[in-house]
């Protein structure tokens, strides 16, 4: 997040004074900023998926699956003790800031860290209290709760690192969250990984590897925050007996966003409970296997919403309904168009990847990706409804259609994963995420104006569906190679970009790749969206 006063001890603007110039100023800082992160996701996902595969491939497929089963616990454990999204922090931060209250603001970060320790603590507790019962019921190897006794405590050092990351954000310091959250703890897990893959190493080994890695990243956040804070001056303001901790303030706002976690928590660690409940630590292990690999449908959407939000808010502001819902079917042609080679990878050619990346004893995991695949693909290509529909002021529609697909992916779970197991799992997600996208966009047509789908847009989906099926009936006809199946991938992703290219636009919707040269013609291709 941008920041919008200069902090005490930073670099001020250059330059004749004038309302422009800081506007200037603090849009270049948020571009330099947002490609930083941008390209440390990149290497944080490149670091993570490689030890992932590196994991998968040293553990037997029961091993995997417990190691998976304590591990997909730590989301839902971070979303809880957190009570809220990291963005919500960092708004309440960056008002404190601006306002120079550094009584709320050091009291906020105080109030998240002690709210951390505490709700990991009584989570503990409790697991340690159930121990018994949960090692005889809740999965068929016992060892999986002991595992989960260990890994569970990387879900609070996350969590704390979440508020330090949310207070780097508000003081424009990219390059800190780069190197502790992209480089090292995934290059620490990537190492260790590596070293055990050679001279081997149990499951508990593992757990304790990952553990030590966060325990790491964590005390070097710890230490830059206080160099940074030192540096800067703000520790001048840093009274205890003078903290304001505003949990009214900051818990009303975020307790009733927590929905939009449901669903993901849901699909995530419910889905495993019952996975693990049902039917074994083996369908853990297929499933969990390939989830992250699903998700990578997700990357482009996640990474430049926060490009749209502005846009989506300016055109608001104005009243600018025929320019949002172009804006809005712009963008949503734009995520498909460049989410589809991930797509083709993980739908159509999921066999192929599947092997390649875990080898043959996972190859029945592949139709788990497919499908998974296209609940994952479908929420991008649809674009950011619920994001749009935030932002005109539609919060209690979003929260609605949140609980309402997540009371539906339980009860598909409950319902399904009996007697399917990891197949019942992902079709209940698949199932849910598109029916979440179903009711945004009703939502978007009938409160925003922008309709359900705009014919001027069906040509990329289209060519998008049709080589889709023209890649899956390859695969299921002829069985290609590996490096066959990927040629034919790479040619299908370059045909569509090339038959969409007049739609797309790019400068249109995302202006600063114009700063980027080898981006620049592309940007400035020519032809109005929708034709």
């Amino acid at each position: 997040m941008a920041e919008t006063t200069l902090t005490p001890g930073s670099d001020g603007p250059t330059g004749e004074p004038g309302a422009a110039a800081p506007d200037r100023t603090e849009a270049t800082r948020h571009i330099r900023g947002s490609t930083v992160l941008f390209a440390g996701r990149m290497i944080s996902l490149g670091l993570n998926l490689a030890t992932q595969v590196l994991i998968v491939r040293l553990l037997t497929k029961g091993q995997y699956g417990i190691f998976a089963y304590a591990l997909a616990f730590g989301p839902a454990i971070r979303t809880v003790i957190s009570v809220g999204h990291q963005e919500i922090l960092t708004r309440f931060l960056s008002l404190y800031e601006e306002d120079r209250r550094y009584d709320k603001l050091f009291g906020t970060i105080a109030m998240k860290v002690l709210t951390i320790l505490a709700g990991a603590a009584i989570i503990f507790v409790g697991l340690v209290s159930l121990r018994g019962y949960l090692a005889g019921n809740a999965i068929d190897r016992p060892e999986a709760i002991a595992l989960l006794m260990v890994l569970m405590w990387i879900a609070p050092i996350e969590a704390i690192d979440d508020v330090f990351e949310s207070t780097f954000a508000v003081f424009s310091k990219p390059r800190a969250i780069f190197f502790r959250k992209y480089v090292l703890t995934p290059g620490i897990r990537f190492s260790f990984a590596l070293v055990l893959l050679v001279v081997g190493g149990s499951v508990h080994v593992v757990a304790f590897g990952y553990l030590t890695a966060s325990i790491v990243g964590s005390i070097a956040y710890c230490v830059m925050a206080w160099r940074f804070f030192r540096r800067q001056g703000l520790l001048e303001h840093l009274r205890l007996r003078s903290l304001v901790m505003p949990f009214r303030e900051v818990f009303g706002f975020s307790i009733p966003l927590l929905s939009t976690d449901l669903i993901f928590i849901s699909m995530n660690t419910l889905s495993v409970i019952l996975l693990g409940h049902f039917a074994g630590v083996v369908h853990v292990a297929d499933y969990r296997a390939v989830f992250p690999m699903a998700r990578l449908n997700s990357l482009v959407f996640a990474t430049f919403g926060l490009m749209f939000t502005p846009l989506a808010t300016r055109m608001f502001a104005r009243g600018d309904r025929e320019g949002m819902r172009d804006a809005y079917w712009h963008t949503a042609v734009w995520l498909a168009v460049f989410t589809f080679p991930v797509f083709a990878l993980t739908g159509p050619m999921a066999s192929a990847t599947t092997v390649v990346l875990f080898g043959e004893r996972y190859e029945n995991a592949a139709v788990l990706l497919s499908i998974l695949a296209v609940g994952f693909y479908c929420n991008a290509a649809l674009g950011y409804n619920s994001l749009t529909l935030a932002t005109h002021g539609k919060l209690s529609y979003v929260v609605k259609v949140n609980l309402a697909a997540a009371a539906v992916n339980i009860g598909l779970a409950f319902l399904l994963i009996p007697r399917l197991g990891a197949l019942g799992v992902v079709v209940g997600n698949a199932i849910t995420l598109i029916l979440q996208n179903v009711l945004n966009q009703i939502g978007l047509g009938k409160r925003v104006g922008i309709p359900i789908f705009d014919r001027s847009y069906a040509r990329p989906y289209l060519i998008i569906a049709g080589t889709s099926i023209a890649l899956a009936a390859v695969q299921a006809a002829a069985d290609p190679p590996l490096p066959v199946s990927f040629a034919l991938v790479a040619l299908a992703s370059l045909a569509v970009f090339v038959a969409n290219r007049d739609v797309l636009a790019i400068g249109t919707t995302f202006p600063e790749v114009r700063r980027i040269p080898l981006l620049r013609r592309l940007a400035a291709s020519p032809g109005p969206a929708g034709q």
